[in-house]
């Protein structure tokens, strides 16, 4: 961690290993994530785009939407008023063949305005500007879109990012996960950090939870934080807790706090992350899953005792 006078910067390494020396810290001290390279199927998100709030009416292809897009413009080159392409394909779970996911995802994203946390304060932003979706025009299997230009201005000066493995994050299937995710990917190489305390409202805040909803923290608990975490555990490449503290009876404070995984544990993960969705809930809670064999209709069955009752055909 490199502290300066007007906030903290926090450098790490190129391979996702150790943070740098204070030497090295020094140096890079005012490296901005714009002027970093993406690796292939890894995204570099600016801390700004991560520690969002306003997001809770967004669907689990939406969140991951804000990353994809990201991703392939920053691959292009951050500027403002340019244009940016991504493949449709990308935008989507391998399981769903046709586009209505991401037109929903697209629409959803110009929608919403995100509260953006900046070093004065938060902003209001528009994360996606026009785009040709909906263009009978637009080339097959091909997205056109831009940013608005006020975020592109405040993403110019990040220098806080999070690496987020693109094939952890298509492999979730909570959304919930996805917000837990991207933020503690941004802490974990921390050298000095190993958790963080957040009010309980924080939190929701930060998951994205609608207002209103999972009131109490055992309903939250149930429905939102130990599905994430369960995902997380079992599919990155580092490992978390959610621990709650009280105040009385009420829950006001969770630490989440994160490790390193172990060469044995980043094997599984990486296994799991390919392996279909079909069954995983029960791999990673270890209950045995067993897939009954497709049963054919009604009609079929009933067709079936005809053929078998018919007699026999005489010469």
């Amino acid at each position: 961690m490199y502290e300066t006078a007007s906030c903290k910067v926090f450098i790490f390494s190129g391979d996702g290993g150790d943070v740098r020396s204070p030497m090295a810290e020094q140096k890079t001290a005012q490296l901005l994530t714009l002027d970093l390279t993406p690796r292939n199927r890894e995204a570099i998100k600016p801390a700004e785009l991560i520690q969002i709030t306003g997001h809770h009416l967004l669907t689990l292809n939406a969140r991951r939407a804000i990353t994809i897009l990201w991703y392939n413009a920053h691959r292009q080159g951050i500027q403002e008023g340019r244009d940016y392409t991504v493949e449709i394909d990308d935008l989507k779970p391998d399981s769903h063949k046709g586009y209505e996911m991401v037109e929903e995802a697209v629409e959803a994203l110009m929608r919403t305005i995100l509260n953006v946390k900046t070093p004065t304060g938060r902003t209001r932003v528009q994360f996606l500007g026009g785009n040709d979706m909906d263009d009978p025009e637009r080339p097959a299997g091909v997205l056109t879109y831009s940013f608005d230009k006020r975020l592109i201005k405040m993403l110019a000066k990040s220098t806080i990012w999070g690496k987020i493995a693109l094939p952890v994050l298509m492999a979730f299937t909570s959304k919930y996960a996805v917000s837990l995710y991207e933020n503690v990917a941004q802490l974990v190489n921390l050298e000095r950090k190993s958790h963080h305390v957040y009010t309980l409202d924080e939190f929701r805040d930060l998951l994205g939870v609608q207002p209103g909803r999972y009131r109490t923290f055992g309903e939250l608990n149930k429905h939102v934080i130990k599905p994430a975490v369960d995902e997380i555990n079992a599919l990155a490449a580092f490992s978390l807790s959610v621990v709650p503290s009280k105040q009385g009876k009420k829950v006001t404070e969770v630490a989440v706090g994160w490790w390193q995984k172990d060469p044995d544990a980043l094997k599984e993960a990486f296994q799991e992350v390919h392996r279909t969705k079909l069954g995983r809930r029960a791999r990673i809670s270890g209950i045995t899953e067993t897939v009954s064999p497709a049963q054919p209709s009604i009609g079929r069955m009933m067709r079936q005792d005809r053929k078998r009752l018919r007699p026999p055909k005489t010469s």
